[in-house]
């Protein structure tokens, strides 16, 4: 493993390395993470007008609107909920400190298992906050958790959700060398069976009937069409993922939802937002002919009470992966473009699947009886982010009452659960 500082596109920034991916951060912009690249894929959406490029304060701001947002891409956390009504909002963007502020470097370290970044905010007279925002990469695979932290440096209460929001490419090159959307992108987050909302999501800003927006078996599905528009949703299922078909590659970030909890947004735990045409009411923002294209998902801690000097922590895992097709799923171990079926073939399971892994190591199909107890294991050979994973086995059937696939990762020999089914 190993944490470099390095010049990233005209900025001093850092790169944490394992043999799988490389991730990048940038303090001076906002303390982004600006790259995470598995082999030849890059996930990240970079603005190629802003490389390089630093800003004042004043410059950040302009005229106050969202049109005039200095958006230099990547992957960011700001404080939610967001407006302009009044003092317990965040008013961005623009931001000169939190979105666009220089964040110091305050640690850079690698060992054998993993490399970390941790950078710091200055303190937010507006909300009170400063984040800071640690970045670790594990060894072996793609896998990096995501801690953030706001802490209150005012001298009165605040309330606010951690808010982190992750910028896909979505474009995809003409045979003239010109940039259009990429209509194989997709975003896919579970649906909240008890939704507070009929749909099981919400429209937050631009056109109801926009047709990115659907429901596809118990999932939330975006696919983009180039429109303008955000939704929420109060989805309990711990995952947000966005998938490119056309590339094969997915991603998709984990946190622990928490039920009952307050959540911002008319209890959005997960939102995804997308640049296109259109027009957002209340909002100057104009993206034709702008060049950029792009899908976020974004995830939402619930909202925290902060006495003068408080600080919460919100965790996020990453992955990323190969994967043929839209996630239906995900799990610690990977995610799934196809989940695990179970037929009765006579006295045999026949147990199919197609995933794609966030670690290097061994795949293994277990079956269990009604107590969870192992009673009959297949390996399933090596695996590794990079290698899409069929599953098409047949077991005997005897005795067993569920099945589960797990990944042995090679560097920590820990057991991550892929997918499980019922027989």
């Amino acid at each position: 493993m190993d944490a470099v500082r390095t010049e990233l596109y005209g900025w001093q920034g850092v790169e944490l390395r394992n043999a799988w991916v490389t991730l990048r951060a940038v303090p001076d912009i906002g303390g982004r993470v600006v790259g995470y690249r598995l082999g030849p894929y890059e996930c990240l959406w970079l603005n190629k007008r802003y490389l390089g490029k630093l800003f004042t304060p004043e410059e950040h701001v302009g005229d106050g609107s969202m049109d005039a947002w200095i958006n230099y891409g990547g992957d960011k956390t700001w404080p939610a909920p967001q407006g302009w009504d009044n003092d317990d909002q965040w008013h961005g963007p623009p931001d000169p400190v939190l979105d666009g502020g220089r964040y110091t470097l305050d640690l850079l370290e690698a060992d054998e298992m993993s490399a970390t970044v941790r950078m710091t905010s200055p303190a937010d007279p507006q909300t009170g906050v400063q984040i800071t925002r640690q970045a670790t990469l594990h060894a072996g695979g793609s896998r990096v958790t995501l801690a953030l932290t706001f802490t209150n440096t005012s001298d009165r209460p605040r309330r606010w959700s951690i808010w982190d929001v992750f910028q896909h490419r979505a474009e995809k090159v003409l045979p003239d060398g010109t940039l259009t959307h990429q209509d194989a992108c997709t975003v896919t987050a579970p649906l909240n069976p008890a939704s507070r909302h009929p749909k099981g999501y919400q429209v937050m800003f631009a056109d109801p009937a926009n047709p990115e927006w659907q429901v596809e078996d118990g999932l939330f599905v975006a696919r983009y069409l180039y429109r303008v528009g955000k939704v929420g949703l109060d989805s309990l299922g711990g995952w947000i993922a966005f998938s490119d078909a056309a590339q094969g590659y997915a991603f998709a970030a984990q946190f622990t939802p928490q039920p009952g909890a307050e959540y911002p947004d008319n209890g959005s735990t997960v939102e995804c937002w997308t640049v296109g045409l259109g027009e957002v009411p209340g909002l100057k923002l104009n993206y034709a002919g702008s060049g950029i294209y792009l899908m976020e998902t974004e995830v939402l801690s619930p909202l925290f009470d902060f006495a003068p000097g408080q600080a919460h922590t919100f965790t996020i895992a990453w992955g990323v992966c190969r994967c043929p097709g839209k996630v239906v799923s995900a799990a610690a171990a990977g995610v799934a473009a196809r989940k695990l079926s179970v037929a009765h073939d006579g006295d045999q399971a026949h147990l199919q699947g197609v995933f794609g892994v966030f670690d290097e190591g061994q795949a293994v199909l277990q079956l269990l009886d009604g107590q969870g107890r192992v009673i009959r294991q297949r390996a399933l050979g090596e695996v590794d982010p990079l290698t899409v994973l069929t599953v098409d086995v047949l077991l005997p059937l005897t005795g067993a009452a569920a099945a589960r696939l797990i990944v042995v990762a090679a560097a920590d020999g820990q057991e991550r659960l892929l997918d499980e089914a019922t027989i």
